[in-house]
């Protein structure tokens, strides 16, 4: 992450020719654009709001998780950072994940202040607000390190989790994207309403890391309603596909056709462009629903 916060804190365009060196510079736009609507500045940055990631984030006394616990914070609460000086990251692993101990400020609810550290599994690396579930206020979206306990390097999971009235609504694991601090990649969450999937949700989460292993992984997931779903995933500089599913998008209950979308390419802003096609209900008697692998087991067997 050391070499991704570099090129973050820089704010001009002459660092762009050293990421070059390292891909090329048909990336050279892309890296501009990734940063300026990622929020890993904010990781670092002093006095910025972060959020607590986990249900019940525990705040220590020192950057040690056998240290005194000086408070239990619920899932989505902002805290304010407290930069370290001269880029002096207190580093540990956890469950398997290496990461900093991020030193923050907590407002309690009975007005004091408390300044402890929150391990960095325990903050959300990615987070924005969006109207997911329709109900006229807008909920919480995180990116951050899963849940799921790293047993070998290959192990790597990131974790979607929307909040809703401070309660984990939702949360849906992202296998093979890499947001922990040993990762040294940046991370990027994005949520925005797709204009060509009638205007339905997509929640972007993607990584790029620069340096002799550098990277642009990028993820699209589509809420259905009920769920995310993972439509497309891949590293693009090396062309690895890691999924490319179709998926559904249910019009109005009075219209007669639904959509069979797909991803097709990204756009000259590095949108998504989704491949679209219409298709009538009287067609497909069955609604499209997403199905199990325990109910196809036993569709087949009947």
């Amino acid at each position: 992450m050391k070499n991704a916060l570099i090129v973050v804190l820089s704010t001009n365009l002459v660092m762009m020719s050293a990421q070059d060196r390292f891909i090329s510079d048909d990336y050279s736009s892309y890296f501009e654009w990734f940063h300026q609507h990622s929020q890993v500045e904010a990781l670092y940055s002093d006095a910025s709001i972060l959020h607590a990631f986990s249900q019940n984030t525990e705040v220590f006394s020192d950057p040690c998780n056998t240290s005194e616990i000086l408070t239990i914070l619920p899932i989505g609460q902002s805290v304010k950072n407290i930069a370290y000086p001269d880029y002096f990251l207190p580093e540990d692993e956890i469950n398997g994940y290496g990461d900093i101990w991020y030193h923050v400020e907590v407002q309690e609810q009975n007005g004091t202040t408390i300044k402890g550290y929150i391990w960095g599994a325990d903050i959300a690396k990615g987070w924005r607000e969006a109207e997911i579930t329709g109900n006229g206020n807008p909920e919480l979206v995180m990116l951050g390190v899963s849940s799921i306990p790293r047993i070998k390097p290959e192990d790597i999971y990131a974790e979607i989790r929307i909040v809703k009235d401070q309660q984990l609504y939702f949360q849906k694991n992202l296998p093979g994207l890499c947001i922990f601090e040993d990762c040294a990649s940046s991370p990027l969450l994005r949520t925005f309403a797709s204009q060509s999937l009638n205007g339905q949700i997509v929640i972007e989460a993607s990584t790029i890391t620069i340096g002799c292993d550098a990277g642009i992984e990028r993820a699209f997931f589509y809420w259905n309603g009920k769920g995310l779903q993972r439509v497309f995933h891949a590293e693009l500089t090396t062309n690895k596909l890691y999924t490319k599913k179709s998926f559904h998008v249910m019009t109005s209950p009075a219209e007669e056709t639904y959509q069979i979308c797909q991803y097709s390419h990204q756009d000259e802003n590095f949108n998504p462009v989704w491949k679209c096609e219409s298709v009538r209900k009287d067609n497909h008697p069955t609604p499209p629903k997403q199905i199990t692998k325990s109910k196809k087991k036993k569709v087949a067997k009947a």
